[in-house]
């Protein structure tokens, strides 16, 4: 049980972004041995069982077929096992080596002329939770072949005291209302977290949009993945409280939170009555779940109270958000000084694709959100970090501590990370003494004479 426990927890633990079409390499496979890491019967059988129920569920929930080619990637050997061969180039799974530019996470993947569902493996044990991860993928897949394009948001309100607390709030609430049997007891649960949502965006004026994007995102994914990973409502509200229990235990959750949030709000959504039909249209469209929620169940619009968060231990949570901001501060200041101080090495972003853990984030105001590890692709070749990268707002620089030599030859080392460069590509001085600034060949060049 223990085991099963730590694939659910890791199931979201690396996700990637990309500016580039969401990965259009069209190059082939490596031609090397394939090293035997991966159980292809078990995978086939796993492709197989989605296949038997994509289309059918897929439309039923958002009127479209969830089925798609899959391609399930070991990331330290990057052998893959597809569900097909591209173009139809041959029959029974497809077993390969991926190329080294392409990034390995749960993601769409355009590569070899295909849009794949791309996953790590080893897919989860668990039953629910393996269907729940392919489902959830194929979300995102049908989204990003429908034209949907995600946006970069950092939510940076959810890393303090008052944004982590209403938060949690709001899920504590959230999780009574699935567990209870009660119609006007679901209801009172419901409007406890309605208000603690509320008060949180009261409080902060870019929490609306910015978490609405998320919970667009990924709240919804997520919601298919349960939804398609039970056997029933009872298994479904069941996969949707691990969900929130999960995810107080992670570190940060600017990127995470909608991993919670949108089962909950879906599952409850789905067993709201008739008001809430075609309530998944609407989100689809931009409609806050919260709203929908609240209009389906014709809720008045709650106010947060000392009432309200007493039911739900407000003050034992705060004492404790409390003490981890103290830590976090401690935490982020080292970082401040680390990769905002300098010295420091920036690399300019242009088509970046960015894998990343979306549960340890740290947000440094408007500097930008570090993240503890990453691996990113873009012009200027791969950087593989280990320690803290620094992303802008902007998402058009990333920078990590500057390093103590130069390169040899294409490969550069700095503390925690290594950077491959891509042909004619070096650093120059950067504005500040110490820092430097990775600069492309083009920009190298001496300017034309008139």
């Amino acid at each position: 049980m223990r085991f099963l426990r730590r694939m659910r927890l890791t199931r979201m633990s690396v996700v990637v972004l990309g500016f580039s079409g969401f990965g259009s390499a069209l190059a082939a496979p490596d031609a090397r041995p394939v090293p035997e890491v991966l159980e292809v019967g078990q995978l086939t059988s796993a492709f197989a069982e989605f296949q038997r129920t994509c289309d059918a569920e897929g439309r039923r929930l958002w009127g479209h077929s969830l089925c798609a080619p899959l391609l399930v990637v070991h990331p330290d050997t990057r052998v893959f096992v597809a569900s097909a061969w591209p173009e139809g180039k041959g029959t029974g799974p497809w077993v390969g080596i991926l190329p080294s530019e392409l990034t390995i996470a749960n993601t769409a993947l355009t590569w070899a002329g295909t849009t794949w569902v791309q996953l790590r493996g080893p897919l989860p044990e668990a039953p629910a939770r393996r269907r729940g991860l392919l489902a959830h993928e194929a979300f995102h897949r049908l989204r990003t072949t429908l034209g949907h394009q995600g946006r970069n948001v950092d939510n940076a309100h959810l890393d303090g005291i008052e944004g982590r607390t209403l938060l949690q709030l709001e899920w504590r609430a959230l999780a009574a209302a699935l567990r209870a049997t009660v119609p006007s007891v679901r209801a009172r649960a419901v409007e406890d977290a309605l208000a603690f949502r509320r008060e949180r965006r009261a409080r902060f004026s870019e929490a609306a949009v910015e978490e609405g994007v998320l919970e667009d995102h990924e709240g919804l994914a997520e919601y298919t993945g349960v939804t398609l990973g039970a056997a029933d409502a009872r298994g479904r509200r069941a996969l949707a409280l691990e969900n929130l229990d999960d995810a107080v235990k992670r570190n940060s959750f600017v990127r995470s939170f909608a991993y919670a949030s949108g089962p909950a709000y879906g599952l409850l959504l789905d067993e709201a009555g008739p008001r809430a039909q075609g309530w998944r249209a609407r989100a689809l469209a931009g409609a806050d779940l919260g709203t929908l929620l609240q209009d389906a169940l014709r809720l008045s619009t709650p106010e947060s109270s000392p009432e309200r968060e007493a039911r739900h231990g407000g003050a034992a949570l705060r004492e404790a958000e409390s003490e981890r901001a103290r830590i976090a501060q401690a935490r982020a200041d080292a970082l401040r000084k680390k990769l905002v101080e300098g010295p420091v090495l920036r690399l300019p972003l242009k088509r970046m694709r960015i894998q990343f853990n979306p549960g340890d984030l740290v947000p440094l105001g408007e500097h930008g959100t570090v993240y503890p590890g990453a691996r990113i692709v873009d012009h200027w070749g791969s950087l593989t970090a280990t320690s803290e990268v620094l992303i802008s707002p902007d998402w058009k620089m990333a920078t990590v501590n500057a390093p103590s030599s130069g390169p040899r030859d294409a490969r550069w080392e700095g503390e925690g990370w290594v950077l491959e460069m891509a042909p004619g590509w070096r650093a120059n001085a950067g504005a500040r003494a110490g820092d430097q600034v990775l600069q492309a060949p083009e920009a190298l060049a001496p300017a034309p004479r008139p």
